[in-house]
């Protein structure tokens, strides 16, 4: 009678421990970090010597079954790795403050609401959520404590380009500043599936878990999840509002005229020189 008794004692210890190692985590909040190569928009070498090769910013998505909210995490604290860049005389300053963007996906709807702060002015980017022809594959890897699986997709990344005219000279050359065609490039990500809820960083979403890594053109940007908390600020999941409405094919159209409106002014300047910005949309 012992041995059954201690014999059915370690199978439900066996089955408790695995409905443990199971359980799956359909709601909570995850911390990101993306790291970007800033040197991979910029031609020129002396331009290069003025900012680190690398930037690196924080967000967090917080979630449940039915909506997900990915934001900006500003950190005020955190030194500006552009200050003072180049060293050499009094240097220069340069502030690139990455604009703050809120992405909110509504499950249910296939619907997300995007609002963006650019150059001072704010869009809602109100659209059905974009289908991604996923690639699965078994391959895995561990992130932030999490069993991942890879998958990959093709998608159009915007291009940006950067010039710097010394002193401040108005360079005319149309094709230098002629916007840049949309790169159609490879998106890998990692996704967890012990937390099976289809949304990620940004708009990218149709996996059977979380997006949990992403890495845009083999390393130009990558957003890796550094924490993962089943606790969330559940009053905070709402939908955004702010900003002039539109759908993502008029933001992207509104993107491209605010960039030919910068290369006709001459640009940003910054200190005794002229950044001149190209983009696509």
């Amino acid at each position: 009678m012992k041995k059954i008794q201690l014999v059915l004692g370690l199978f439900v210890a066996f089955i408790s421990m695995s409905t443990v190692v199971t359980a799956q985590m359909k709601e909570g909040k995850i911390s990101y970090e993306r790291k970007v190569n800033m040197h991979r928009s910029l031609p020129d070498p002396q331009m290069k010597s003025m900012i680190p090769e690398f930037r690196t910013d924080k967000f967090e998505l917080i979630f449940n079954e039915s909506a997900s909210l990915f934001r900006s995490v500003v950190d005020d604290e955190a030194p500006d790795p552009f200050a003072n860049a180049g060293g050499g005389g009094g240097g220069m300053r340069m502030n690139f403050r990455m604009p703050t963007t809120t992405t909110y996906t509504d499950i249910a709807k296939q619907t997300q609401y995007e609002e963006r702060a650019f150059f001072e002015k704010e869009f809602l980017i109100v659209d059905s959520l974009k289908q991604y022809k996923w690639k699965l594959s078994e391959e895995t890897k561990t992130i932030a404590k999490q069993l991942c699986k890879k998958a990959t997709t093709m998608i159009t990344a915007p291009q940006m380009r950067m010039r710097i005219s010394r002193g401040g000279e108005n360079n005319t050359d149309s094709a230098a500043n002629a916007p840049m065609k949309p790169k159609e490039t490879e998106l890998v990500v990692w996704y967890a599936e012990n937390i099976p809820v289809s949304v990620g960083p940004e708009n990218y979403s149709g996996l059977p878990g979380v997006i949990m890594e992403m890495n845009v053109d083999n390393g130009a940007s990558v957003t890796t999840a550094v924490e993962v908390s089943a606790k969330y600020p559940k009053k905070e999941l709402i939908q955004p509002t702010k900003g002039e409405k539109m759908n993502r094919a008029q933001f992207q159209e509104n993107m491209q005229k605010l960039m030919q409106d910068m290369q006709r002014g001459g640009g940003i300047r910054m200190g005794g020189n002229m950044i001149r910005v190209g983009g696509g949309n």
